[in-house]
């Protein structure tokens, strides 16, 4: 063959490799000398599989085949077929025929991508890495928040938060020319259990009492935390203002035997004030001011009651 054809191959940045059709060896090129440490001098006039026992595969061979008789190109993915030629390089691999007077001839070329996938590898790494760290700083956005508009011992809504959605809701009071109801809530003789029994009872009254409010509360309602032994809860979309009733009564049945210590059981009253929009004001502020009146109204006629700013104080039964 000619000479100056392998000179030039010899310059080629990837390894070459042609046989005759007997797959005897007729060229090596310099850069499959690089790839293999086999010099042409070993390579020459040896077989393929032979030289490169790794080839020595039925579908390796079965595509030289084709590739002789029927004039097919292969190709072999350095992911997939790895350690054809060598296992310290990733090579892909393609198999070409040729033909000159009359004779066949095999051109395998070997194309070195290690660097390629070494950098692929590393961006799959990469990515993998942001990915993780874009899922706790999503965690992180979700704990701010949570520090931000809930309340930490009990998981309610806190103040921020209440207020921020009882606005949204008296927003559309206003639009469709609806009610809404408004209660505060304080635990009566709260300051009492936790001087008795410390404020880690206080606590667990506190997560018990919001347990039985969340309870109580149709699925829409807006329960919230309002600092110390005070809540919150907006009934929204209620059609008469003794609609409130239904919830107040839940409360009342609900049963407030708490146990703060591992052997002492406390009962827990409940006073309650009930405010409405339109009737006792047109914002949040003054419908909370005046369901606090209201709450302190039943504080001062002994606790455990419910009593609302429009009608007199009843003592709901179980209070």
């Amino acid at each position: 063959m000619d000479s100056t054809l392998f000179d030039i191959l010899n310059y080629v940045n990837e390894g070459i490799i042609i046989t005759d059709e007997k797959l005897n060896i007729l060229f090596w090129n310099i850069q499959m000398e690089n790839l293999t440490q086999i010099k042409k001098e070993e390579a020459i006039n040896s077989n393929l599989y032979e030289r490169l026992p790794n080839l020595d595969k039925n579908y390796f061979k079965k595509a030289v085949n084709s590739v002789i008789e029927n004039d097919y190109k292969y190709f072999f993915s350095s992911t997939i077929h790895e350690g054809l030629i060598t296992d310290t390089r990733k090579l892909n691999i393609r198999i070409n025929r040729f033909v000159r007077d009359n004779s066949r001839y095999v051109i395998i070329e070997c194309i070195d991508v290690t660097s390629q996938v070494l950098r692929i590898e590393q961006l799959k790494k990469y990515s993998n890495e942001l990915y993780i760290l874009n899922k706790k700083l999503k965690e992180k956005e979700k704990e701010i928040e949570k520090l931000a508009y809930y309340d930490q011992l009990t998981g309610l809504a806190n103040r921020t938060l209440f207020c921020h959605v009882a606005e949204k809701f008296l927003e559309k009071a206003k639009r469709d020319n609806s009610k809404l109801g408004l209660m505060f809530i304080d635990i009566d003789n709260f300051k009492k259990i936790n001087d008795e029994y410390g404020h880690k009872a206080g606590d667990q009254v506190v997560i018990q009492i919001a347990n039985i409010l969340e309870e109580s509360t149709r699925k829409h309602d807006i329960v919230s935390r309002y600092g110390g032994d005070e809540f919150l809860i907006l009934l929204p979309d209620i059609q008469y203002y003794d609609n409130y009733e239904i919830i107040a009564s839940r409360i009342a049945d609900a049963n407030r035997e708490i146990i703060i210590l591992d052997d002492i059981q406390v009962n827990i009253s409940l006073s309650i004030g009930v405010s409405f929009y339109p009737e006792d004001g047109n914002n949040i502020d003054d419908l909370i001011f005046k369901a606090d009146k209201a709450m302190y109204c039943a504080k001062n006629k002994g606790g455990n009651k419910c009593i609302t700013t429009i009608s007199i104080g009843k003592t709901l039964v179980g209070f």
